[in-house]
């Protein structure tokens, strides 16, 4: 290989792989809608790790309590689950609101908020997706209103969200206990017992 070639080549190949990641990442956008979603989740969840494109399940529940909460407000206020639902996703930025964009184009006629939600469920393999969706099912059959299983899915998310922001600070803390135990202290104790060693050196012991 010549300089030249050598030169071209180290030119296009970041171009190369930036498009080789666009294209893998639309793939597993187009795995994440699909019907076949639940059984090609490991291609999805794979191509996400090494795009560097992965979305965390913690961040999935900030969304979604974020979301719940709007709609919780809208159908308050009188409109009914799939209108705020409609609305809220449409007016908001992030992974969850696209997803149910995306759902609102493959099923344009006839969705309901059942739907709606096994769609993003299998999407996003959240456990807290498929709760709720199995808390409103129930409820719609039971006649329970949606307003209060809102609620409720509310409380548990935020009562899982501060246990995981609890668990990363403990986590947090064991690693910054590393350098104070294992630099700081030995050399601190070094710096202490270093005179006297010394002078006791001096004195012939």
């Amino acid at each position: 290989m010549t300089n030249l070639n050598l030169y071209i080549f180290l030119l296009v190949a970041p171009a190369l792989l930036f498009s080789l990641r666009i294209i893998l990442i639309e793939v597993a956008a187009l795995i994440s809608i699909s019907n076949y979603a639940d059984q090609m989740f490991w291609l999805k969840k794979l191509i996400s790790k090494v795009t560097g494109s992965e979305v965390k399940q913690s961040e999935i529940n900030e969304e979604l309590v974020i979301i719940l909460q709007m709609i919780s407000i809208m159908i308050s206020a009188g409109e009914s689950p799939m209108t705020a639902l409609k609305y809220v996703s449409r007016r908001s930025d992030g992974y969850l609101p696209k997803l149910f964009n995306k759902s609102f184009e493959k099923y344009s006629t006839g969705v309901n908020l059942t739907q709606t939600l096994e769609f993003i469920a299998a999407a996003t393999h959240s456990a807290q997706v498929r709760r709720l969706t199995n808390s409103i099912q129930i409820a719609v059959e039971r006649g329970t209103p949606i307003l209060d299983v809102l609620n409720n899915q509310i409380l548990a998310l935020n009562k899982q969200i501060n246990l995981e922001l609890l668990k990363r600070s403990g986590k947090s803390e064991i690693a910054l206990l590393i350098p104070v135990v294992f630099l700081i202290l030995p050399v601190s104790i070094s710096f202490a017992i270093w005179p006297s060693l010394y002078g006791l050196n001096q004195a012939g012991f």
